[in-house]
């Protein structure tokens, strides 16, 4: 869009004004030609100017000679320029220098100016429509997509592979393949890694004569027992990319690097992490009536109920849970290599014996209220208040009494050998079937 002249002559007069290397004459030259300029022209409605907006020689000889001007130290110059270049709005690409100054309208000749170009018109881009930000619940606040999540998902697991650190999934499906052999299914962060069973490190004592139908059969009831289990493995190959990505991992390979490191290193104490008459936190692997199985860094170890509480558990099922952690004392480390580590801890060792105390505080011939935990050849095993444990030959309700029935039972003899009492039920509370 063409300029109005009034602009022309407020940037004429800044330029002297500022220019470092002019002489005071060519200062004054310079204001005295732009105050000979129209002052009376005006833009026309439609926005051009009119015949005596355009600009001559002379005009511009008598606004001063700019050619001599010096580069300022920001590296710009004054430079000479046609009504061609106003016209346009910018300058002509020529470069001052020493030996050859930009020349000014009046020692050029017309058939030197350089030609006006037509510039092809701009081009608009199509814009790509940019997809909306989830909207959040909370102001400003990000909110990380399904397939973020499961981009870091797989960045760890090719981590595991590639430098063999373990990786913590829950065992959540067993299945049994094509040829037999059963696999291992673990969920870390949504996504499915498959351990082959040779791979989860669970030794059976195998009899000869057992078929391998027969052991497959006691390998998938262990894992039964462990699913919910949190177990560690390492990632030793991944196949497939996108949707169609699977991985293979292996839990042996975890374990032992588990026992390396906390069982066979020495720190600065010059002791390994775990040792005997050591409080430490295990998990919970499989539960079963008369025990449970716990890993403790890598090593595995059954735990039997009288282990569990000085008191009397007649089913772990009720107290302890496949999943959850558990704190133990370990008592025993045997083994010097990671393959023949072996390890027993117990949990009632947290906790002080009161059980004698309290079967002392009894008095004969009292009623004691309690749970039924095993009955066995008419023998009635029961818990009683406090975990006192009690065994009664003789039940004189009608009915009988079965596992986990609330009954009144009537102390006759206290063991103190045995800390346990004897006596008899009396009557069933409540049926528990």
């Amino acid at each position: 869009m063409p300029r109005k002249k009034s602009e022309v002559i407020t940037e004429v007069n800044d330029t002297a004004e500022t220019q470092e290397g002019l002489e005071n004459q060519d200062f004054h030259d310079a204001q005295e030609g732009a105050e000979n300029l129209d002052q009376e022209n005006v833009m026309l409605e439609d926005g051009t100017l009119n015949e005596n907006d355009s600009f001559n020689a002379d005009d511009l000889h008598d606004a001063g000679d700019l050619t001599g001007a010096e580069t300022k130290p920001n590296g710009y110059s004054i430079e000479a320029f046609n009504t061609a270049d106003f016209e346009s709005g910018v300058f002509n690409g020529a470069t001052v220098t020493e030996d050859n100054p930009l020349s000014t309208l009046e020692n050029t000749e017309p058939d030197q100016l350089p030609e006006r170009t037509a510039q092809a018109p701009r081009q608009r881009q199509p814009r790509t429509p940019t997809p909306a930000p989830i909207l959040t619940l909370e102001v400003g606040g990000e909110v990380m997509t399904q397939k973020d999540k499961d981009d870091i998902a797989w960045h760890e697991i090719k981590n595991s592979q590639v430098s063999g650190t373990p990786l913590t999934g829950s065992l959540g499906k067993v299945e049994i393949m094509d040829s037999g052999s059963l696999i291992a299914i673990v969920e870390y962060r949504g996504q499915r890694i498959a351990i082959p069973m040779k791979e989860m490190m669970i030794n059976l004592d195998r009899p000869e004569e057992q078929s391998d139908n027969e052991y497959n059969e006691r390998l998938a009831r262990v894992l039964n027992r462990m699913m919910g289990a949190e177990i560690d493995f390492i990632v030793r190959g991944i196949t497939g990319t996108g949707d169609d990505r699977a991985a293979v991992a292996s839990r042996r390979a975890a374990m032992l690097r588990l026992r390396r490191r906390y069982y066979l290193t020495n720190g600065s104490n010059g002791k390994p992490q775990v040792y005997p008459d050591r409080i430490v936190e295990a998990r919970i692997t499989a539960v079963s009536q008369m025990a449970i199985r716990v890993e403790i860094f890598g090593v595995e170890t059954s735990i039997r109920n009288q282990d569990l509480s000085w008191g009397y558990i007649g089913d772990a099922r009720d107290h302890y849970y496949v999943g959850d952690t558990v704190q133990v004392k370990v008592f025993r480390v045997t083994g010097n290599t990671p393959e023949t580590l072996t390890i027993r801890a117990d949990v009632k060792s947290l906790t002080a014996d009161n059980t004698r105390e309290k079967l002392m505080a009894l008095k004969l011939q009292s009623n004691v209220m309690g749970k039924v935990t095993d009955v066995r050849q008419g023998v009635i095993f029961v818990n009683l208040v406090g975990g006192i444990r009690a065994v009664a030959h003789r039940c004189f309700d009608r009915r009988k009494p079965g596992r986990n029935d609330d009954v009144v039972f009537i102390v006759t003899k206290i063991d103190e050998e045995s800390s346990t009492a004897l006596g008899m039920v009396s009557r069933i509370v409540k049926r528990n079937l």
